[in-house]
C-alpha cells in the first residue's frame, strides 16, 4: 500500500519550484512611502473641493424643483375647485378658529400650537379633494431649515378670496373678476417664512399708497430660501421662482413692521390687487 503524503507538504514543494507570486524588489516597489501616500491624500481633497460644491448645488436645485412642482399642484387645485364651484375662488378669512368655508385651510400655525403638526386640517381643506400628499404643503427647503417645521408654508394672497370689502382694493370672488393684474401677474399662492406663518391667508397692507412710501409696511413675509426667491403661484395657473431684491425682509420680525421704500412690497402690492387711482 502506497504512503500517502500530506497535501500541505506537496504544495509546499509546489510553491518552491515555482518560486514566490511577487519578487521581493516588486512587493517593495508596491507598498506606499509617506511622501506618496500625502500626493494621494492630496489629489484626493482636490477631488472631494471640486465635487462636494456640484453635490450641494444639485441637492439645491432638486429642492427647487420639488418646490416648484409642489406649487403647481396648488393651482391646479385653486383653478378645480373654481370650476367645480361656479368660478368661485378660494374662501380666505384671515384670522385664528375661522371655520371651513369662511377659509380655505383651517389651523393656526404660531407658535405655540398643535395645529403646528396637524396633518388631519390639510386634508380636510378645500383644496384637500385635489391634493392627496400631505408633503407638498410645506417647501423642501424650509423643512431642513429646522428640526420641527410647521405642516404647511404655503398661504393664499389675503386679496383672494378675502371677506373683507375696501372702496379702493379690489378683492377677487371669481377667476372671471382677476382682470387687473392679469392672470398673468396676479398671485394666488406664496411660500411663507416658517418663522411666520399662521393662518394659510398671506397679509399685507390694506391702506397701501404707492405715493407714500415712507408709510409701506410689510406684514407676512415670503420665504427668500431659493436663491434669495420664493416660489409663487399666478392666477393663470402657472408657478415661477421670484427673486427679491430688497434684504430687509430676510431679517424683519415676525409682526408687523415698517418698510419704507421696499420695492418688494411695491411688487407685492401691484401683483396681488387692483386699486383705484
Amino acid at each position: 500500500m502506497r504512503s500517502q503524503r500530506p497535501i500541505n507538504e506537496g504544495l509546499f514543494e509546489t510553491a518552491k519550484l515555482v518560486g514566490p507570486l511577487f519578487p521581493i524588489g516588486l512587493c517593495r516597489h508596491l507598498a506606499f512611502n509617506l511622501i506618496e501616500l500625502l500626493v494621494t491624500m492630496v489629489i484626493i481633497s482636490i477631488f472631494a473641493a471640486l465635487i462636494l460644491p456640484c453635490l450641494s448645488a444639485a441637492k439645491v436645485r432638486t429642492r427647487q424643483i420639488t418646490c416648484l412642482s409642489n406649487m403647481k399642484e396648488f393651482i391646479v387645485a385653486f383653478q378645480l375647485y373654481a370650476v367645480d364651484h361656479e368660478d368661485a375662488v378660494l374662501p380666505n378669512q384671515d384670522g385664528q378658529r375661522i371655520p371651513l368655508g369662511q377659509t380655505w385651510v383651517e389651523g393656526w400655525l404660531g407658535l405655540p400650537g398643535p395645529d403646528r403638526t396637524n396633518t388631519l386640517l390639510l386634508q380636510r381643506s378645500l383644496v384637500g379633494p385635489y391634493i392627496k400628499a400631505s408633503k407638498v404643503w410645506c417647501c423642501p427647503a424650509s423643512s431642513m431649515a429646522v428640526t420641527a417645521p410647521p405642516v404647511r408654508t404655503v398661504s393664499l394672497n389675503c386679496f383672494m378670496g378675502s371677506l373683507t370689502n375696501t372702496v379702493t382694493v379690489t378683492t377677487f370672488h371669481k377667476l372671471a373678476q382677476i382682470l387687473r393684474p392679469s392672470p398673468a401677474e396676479a398671485l394666488v399662492f406664496i411660500d411663507e417664512r416658517i418663522e411666520t406663518i399662521n393662518d394659510g391667508s398671506f397679509a399685507m397692507q390694506w391702506d397701501f399708497d404707492e405715493k407714500q412710501p415712507e408709510k409701506w409696511v410689510l406684514r407676512d413675509k415670503p420665504t427668500a430660501i431659493h436663491s434669495g426667491g420664493c416660489m409663487l403661484t399666478y392666477a393663470d395657473g402657472h408657478a415661477g421662482l421670484h427673486r427679491w431684491r430688497d434684504g430687509r425682509k430676510l431679517t424683519a420680525p415676525w409682526n408687523d413692521v415698517l418698510m419704507p421704500a421696499n420695492l418688494d412690497v411695491l411688487w407685492l402690492q401691484q401683483h396681488s390687487t387692483w386699486r383705484t387711482p
